[in-house]
């Protein structure tokens, strides 16, 4: 299943779009030499677009629709817990003497899941499986690092789930088990929109709790806003794998 995850994230996302664009182009340029310049011109110019800072802003406020909340003061009541998503790990990690450690973008979300305890002192739920390799589940790794580094308790490890949806059904179940159905969500501020329709197809009440915000105003000169740059085309891939996997949402896949 992760396989076919991996392979249809390279064809519908870009770089992967649109070089294999460029590849139809050319080979069909071999029979129809107009259509398949015109494909691999269109192929280069999309992907152009998608290393601009400008498009990949533009890309992004549309996905990051949840504000931060508030640094400072009271936090509204409600919620009972606090669910931090995994968001990938670091296999080789020599340096901490061991195999593999929480990614960088994993490691934004146990740093303000931290500070959310520190906030609230609600219990923690770290959920994330092993998804492409044979090491440890992301969630036991996530653990170790709040517990650690941070000096935080993990109540709950969700150590099965190999994606969003799986995220909120099995972390649900820990939850409910403890008669638990009010959450903050922890995650990237271009993930949470997917995270919180995913909790809400199981029942479960949301308090987003967005991190790692990436949708920044536009460069100054304005000129370099359209400027292609390798990060900005990593923004812009991170945004259309979001849109791509809300409209699955939409026609019910997983």
């Amino acid at each position: 299943m992760m396989v076919f995850h991996a392979l249809g994230n390279a064809l519908l996302t870009p770089p992967g779009l649109a070089i294999w664009l460029i590849i139809a182009g050319l080979v069909l340029g071999l029979r129809h030499p107009r259509l398949g310049m015109a494909t691999v011109v269109l192929a280069t110019t999309v992907l152009t677009m998608l290393g601009a800072p400008a498009v990949a802003t533009r890309l992004l406020r549309q996905i990051e629709i949840y504000p931060a909340l508030p640094a400072h003061g009271a936090l509204t009541p409600g919620p009972q817990a606090i669910v931090v998503l995994a968001g990938g790990r670091d296999p080789y990690a020599p340096e901490y003497g061991h195999d593999g450690t929480v990614n960088s973008d994993t490691l934004v979300r146990l740093r303000y899941a931290a500070f959310l305890y520190r906030r609230t002192h609600l219990p923690v739920l770290v959920s994330g499986g092993t998804v492409y390799d044979g090491g440890p589940p992301e969630a036991v790794l996530m653990s170790t690092t709040l517990e650690h580094d941070f000096s935080v308790p993990v109540r709950w490890v969700e150590g099965r789930s190999q994606d969003t949806l799986q995220n909120a059904e099995f972390s649900a179940k820990l939850l409910r088990a403890a008669h638990i159905s009010d959450v903050y969500l922890v995650t990237q501020a271009w993930h949470m929109r997917r995270a919180v329709v995913a909790f809400h197809a199981v029942r479960m009440k949301v308090t987003a709790a967005p991190t790692g915000f990436t949708a920044v105003a536009r460069m100054h000169p304005a000129f370099l806003s359209f400027l292609p740059s390798a990060y900005a085309l990593e923004q812009s891939a991170r945004a259309v794998h979001e849109y791509v996997g809300l409209a699955w949402y939409r026609v019910g896949g997983s």
